[in-house]
């Protein structure tokens, strides 16, 4: 009864542009459809409950993102360390990751399995559990401080974001590993050496004058296929001990060059017996785009056949012959026939 007369009593203005008044509604419009949604058999329509299903994790994105807001206003010394999001790929890292984490930590606090991964599931679920109650706890610390004071936020309201924050970039770590394949610390060491033999490559090539500056301002087009040929060059003969040392174990390799292991393995025994002096004779030829190769002559085609006169009746038969074929019947002498 008191909870009701203070709501109504400090209830905020829904044009107030603070993030406690903010989030009284967004949170507000989520009870909204979450109970609409318990109330639907989806049986019955399932149209409509795709519908509410959807407005339902659109409603959690948007309490999720003001409390982010929240948070970095109240605690921006304390927020949780998310270095680790750097792994993650690139179509995961989007605005609406943080409701799919919610969404997926209450599938898995109520007893779902993530489909193929049983095993991290269970793993998971204590975690989801503890995150849900965490952010139930938010919510309802947040939402009564609404209905209190607007322009502060209470020791208790701070201690309960910190540690949902910390529970909340557990879960995500866990959950995002879980569901895709995230780089470890040694796979991100070998991109860098790849990424720096590709520097030394194009670096080594301007200073022997296989590409000038102009062609990487102007971003010429062969450089897409020049780079990369000079840099197995450089990998396998120049920079051997790089990231296409062939002497390292198969799963040391870059990705990019351990299904070609024992093709790279001919080309730099090849290259090995190379002087200097034929090595950037070579290395000069990978420079050369297709277009400044020589092009062979191009032999016309022969001319396509008459169609047949019956198909063009109008058309009279003309027979085609060259001076060194015999002539038509009709050209020869009728006397010598």
């Amino acid at each position: 009864m008191m909870n009701r007369f203070r709501k109504w009593l400090y209830k905020p203005k829904r044009s107030d542009p603070q993030l406690l008044a903010q989030f009284f509604y967004a949170d507000e419009e989520l009870n909204q459809v979450a109970s609409e949604l318990d109330s639907l058999d989806g049986r019955k329509d399932p149209q409509r409950c795709t519908l509410l299903v959807n407005q339902f994790r659109s409603c959690q994105d948007n309490v999720l993102s003001i409390i982010n807001q929240i948070m970095d206003e109240c605690i921006p010394e304390d927020r949780a360390n998310r270095d680790f999001c750097v792994k993650f790929p690139e179509e995961v890292r989007h605005d609406n990751l943080a409701g799919q984490l919610w969404f997926g930590a209450e599938c898995l606090a109520a007893g779902s399995i993530i489909m193929n991964r049983e095993v991290e599931s269970v793993a998971m679920r204590p975690l989801a559990k503890d995150l849900t109650r965490s952010l139930e706890e938010v919510r309802n610390v947040t939402r009564d401080q609404a209905l209190r004071d607007l322009n502060m936020y209470s020791d208790r309201m701070c201690q309960a974001l910190r540690h949902f924050d910390s529970l909340f970039a557990e879960f995500e770590l866990s959950y995002v590993s879980a569901m895709v394949p995230v780089k470890s610390p040694r796979e991100y060491y070998v991109q860098q050496e790849v990424i720096v033999l590709f520097c030394e490559t194009v670096e080594r090539a301007l200073k022997l004058g296989y590409l000038t500056q102009d062609m990487m301002d102007d971003y010429e087009p062969a450089l897409m296929f020049t780079i990369p040929r000079l840099a197995i060059v450089c990998g396998l003969v120049v920079y051997s001990e790089g990231p296409i040392n062939l002497d390292r174990k198969p799963e040391d390799m870059s990705e990019l060059f351990r299904p070609f292991r024992t093709l790279l393995k001919k080309i730099r025994d090849l290259l090995q017996t190379l002087t200097e002096e034929e090595l950037q004779t070579l290395e000069r030829s990978l420079c050369v785009s297709q277009d400044e190769e020589e092009v062979p002559p191009v032999i016309p085609s022969a001319p396509p056949l008459s169609p047949p006169s019956q198909s063009f009746p109008h058309i009279r038969s003309v027979r085609r012959w060259s001076p060194r074929a015999a002539p038509p019947p009709w050209g020869r002498d009728r006397r010598s026939g």
